[in-house]
Formats: C-alpha cells, structure tokens, sequence
C-alpha cells in the first residue's frame, strides 16, 4: 500500500499523521499542564439537585488552535452527571499582546437542568436558563455501541449551522464539521450512548456543540449549544431547528453561558 492512502485514511480518522519532533513535544505538554491547571479549580454543581457536583472528564476531549483570532492554545474540558455531559469550558491563550491578560474563558451550560460554576480567579456564575433544549429524532436506535457510533456521525451530517458575525444576520459563515466527535458517552443507567460533536468556522475552534443523546428507554435525541458571542443558525435537513441570538459587544455573562478573563 502506498504512503498516500495509508496518510488520507489516517486523516479521514482523526489521526495526526506523524508524530511532533522532540522540541514541539515537551512545550506542547508544558503547555497542556498548565491549561490542565486552570481547569481544575473550576467546580461545577447542578443547583438544582442539592448542590449535586458534576465529574470533570480528566482529560481535554479536544485540543485546538486559531491563527485568525491570535489563540496559540486551547483546549475544550467537559463535565458529566451520571454519564451525561452537563457543563463545557474553553480555555484560549492568545499571542503576547493580543489583550492585558492572554486568558479567555468560555463556559457554557450542556444541561437541561440550571448549573453553578465558580473559579478562583473569577466570579462564579449561575445559570438563568437550561443550556440544552431537547429535540426529538426520527431515527430508530441501532443496535449495537459501534452501530450506534457510525448512525451518530451520519446523523451528525445532516446538520448544517451558519455563523451570523453580525446582529442584523447579513453576514454569515458556513461552519463545518469536524471529522470526528469530541466526546463518546459511557453507558449508564441514565443513558444508553451519545456523543458531542463540534462545528467549526475558524480553524478548528469548536464554536458550536452537538450533542445526540439516547434515554435507555426511547429515541434519539439532539440539542445545540454555541460557545460563540457571534449568532448562530442550525438546520437539519435544510429546516431550522435552532437560531442563538448574536451577543457580540453586549457583555460577557448571558442566561446559559460566559465568557471571561481571569484575574490572573
């Protein structure tokens, strides 16, 4: 087999094709650690549910780059309750000189429930408004978890979402998909399998999520959520199914998401 093939198929994958040279590799892991640093002081909680804590996914589910908006890292952490991912937080350092502290936070509530966040380098935030608003699929259930995995990517394309960079909704962005999801549930008494998925309109910064959601006793299910102050229209099957109004330039605390500098 050739080199060609063997590099699209690990493309199509999601796979990095060759691996970092020993210079890139320990200042990517420098660089990791302390991102990793900054998300572990975040404690998120389901207000409604005792103060119940929800589990943060010990790794980044995505790490990401924007040469268009000066991001030289980032990366998207999830947290679960009881097998369900409730809560999402970007992490962003910009280039030097980009703004007075390089950090930018941007979280976002997945839960159909409100949920609490607080920082120690910043104000806590308390969500007015679920951040996921359920839908229903047509699509029975397959099987088996691999079936289901590969019923979830097509699902996943038949959706189409446009960023709209302005309030009036005249200049739009197609985003596009990425190749692979960000995130696989485990199943649960709660849940029998999902996934989120990302759609991108700079690079491959993951500007809204997908979320397919399986009860284990009904249908598919879908919601959307933006991690964007840019307007964002969704489709499925060419109908709207979801629009987020542009918030760009009218503060930073909304009813189901934030965005911030810390402190420090």
């Amino acid at each position: 087999m050739s080199a060609i093939p063997i590099l699209l198929t690990m493309l199509c994958l999601g796979q990095t094709p060759v691996e970092p040279s020993k210079a890139e590799a320990p200042a990517s892991e420098a660089s990791l650690k302390v991102l990793q640093q900054r998300v572990e002081t975040t404690q998120v909680t389901l207000s409604k549910a005792a103060g119940r804590k929800a589990q943060l996914v010990a790794k980044p589910v995505f790490r990401y780059s924007d040469e268009l908006r000066q991001i030289e890292d980032a990366g998207v952490w999830l947290w679960t309750d009881r097998g369900r991912p409730v809560a999402a937080m970007k992490v962003e350092r910009y280039q030097t000189g980009r703004f007075p502290i390089p950090w930018l936070y941007c979280f976002a509530s997945l839960s159909s429930e409100l949920v609490d966040a607080e920082w120690t380098n910043a104000k806590s935030f308390q969500a007015k408004q679920p951040g996921v608003k359920w839908q229903m699929l047509a699509d029975d259930p397959a099987t088996t978890r691999l079936a289901r995995l590969v019923q979830m990517r097509e699902i996943a394309r038949r959706f189409s979402v446009e960023l709209l960079r302005d309030a009036a909704g005249t200049d739009r962005l197609q985003m596009r998909l990425l190749s692979r999801p960000l995130f696989r549930y485990d199943e649960t008494p709660d849940v029998l399998d999902g996934a989120v998925f990302g759609f991108t309109g700079t690079g491959t910064n993951p500007d809204v999520l997908l979320l397919l959601d399986l009860p284990p006793q009904g249908s598919w299910r879908f919601g959307i959520a933006g991690m964007t102050a840019e307007g964002v229209s969704v489709k499925l099957n060419d109908r709207v199914v979801s629009e987020i109004p542009h918030t760009a330039g009218r503060g930073n605390v909304f009813d189901n998401w934030c965005n911030f500098h810390p402190t420090r």
